[in-house]
């Protein structure tokens, strides 16, 4: 599908006490799109949780910085993963505002210990404010490892909904009557569900999906945009696509700790119940 002019958001008006929230997640993988990529970084010794965007992936993100080319927004948050951050830097390039390191925006299974630090990061992203404090700190959950690196990590999908649960009341706190835009991955489509306290059921965020939610005050979330479509880009690929929560991700599998959550009452209408 070919998109000449790509709809571009426009500001709230100056005198609304609106809260807004745009969640988009990352571009093409080039893992995904390069299956012996995970391989050869492996015996390299580089991180196969961190790949870079795809070729596609960067055409992605450029595309979807053109949507926001018209609007001001108080700051964009980003998961400290690599494909997020050169998803963003764009976006932030068309603002002309830094990006943030915000852990609470990590990836499922997140090991941050096994990540390059803001500080590492400012060499290459010069987008970024590498003093930024995060509102949501991540701590491995005690007898988990990842599956692929093995080192401790946070369970999933369990601690991680808890995870986005606290950061949703921290950026209803800190951007009260504020625009933010937040980029991170697939399964933070669970900040959606998170804010209009509802089922995460049947939620699917698409590869530069861009959720758009606003809130008047201190009354409920309101969501304005789907996510689940990028009919923003002109261009998709069938390894990065449209994904959702199922219920076999919060439940235990004979102790391995792949995916977590049903022992302890967590699960697709978490945040229902927290309501």
């Amino acid at each position: 599908m070919s998109i000449d002019q790509p709809q571009q958001f426009q500001d709230e008006p100056s005198d609304s006490d609106s809260s807004v929230i745009y969640l988009i997640r990352h571009g093409d993988r080039f893992d995904y799109a390069n299956p012996t990529w995970s391989s050869i970084a492996q015996t390299t010794g580089n991180n196969i949780t961190d790949p870079p965007l795809s070729p596609l992936g960067h055409r992605q993100a450029h595309e979807t910085a053109a949507v926001f080319a018209n609007l001001k927004v108080s700051a964009i948050l980003v998961s400290p993963y690599l494909r997020v951050l050169q998803t963003a830097a764009p976006i932030a390039d068309t603002l002309g505002i830094s990006l943030n390191i915000e852990n609470g925006l990590s990836e499922a299974h997140a090991a941050p210990q096994s990540l390059p630090t803001p500080h590492e990061r400012f060499g290459y992203f010069h987008q970024l404010n590498p003093h930024y404090q995060s509102l949501v700190e991540i701590s491995p959950t005690p007898g988990i490892q990842c599956s692929r690196l093995q080192i401790p990590c946070e369970a999933f999908a369990g601690e991680y909904v808890k995870r986005i649960q606290r950061l949703a009341l921290q950026l209803e706190e800190t951007y009260r009557g504020k625009s933010v835009v937040c980029v991170s991955h697939a399964a933070s489509v669970a900040l959606v569900a998170a804010l209009l306290k509802s089922s995460i059921r049947g939620f699917k965020f698409a590869p530069t999906g861009i959720y758009r939610l606003r809130r008047v005050a201190d009354g409920p979330w309101e969501l304005v945009q789907s996510g689940d479509t990028n009919e923003h880009v002109s261009e998709n690929a069938a390894t990065t696509f449209p994904w959702g929560f199922e219920e076999r991700h919060f439940e235990e599998e004979g102790g391995d700790g792949h995916y977590s959550g049903s022992e302890q009452g967590i699960g697709l209408e978490y945040f229902v119940t927290k309501s």
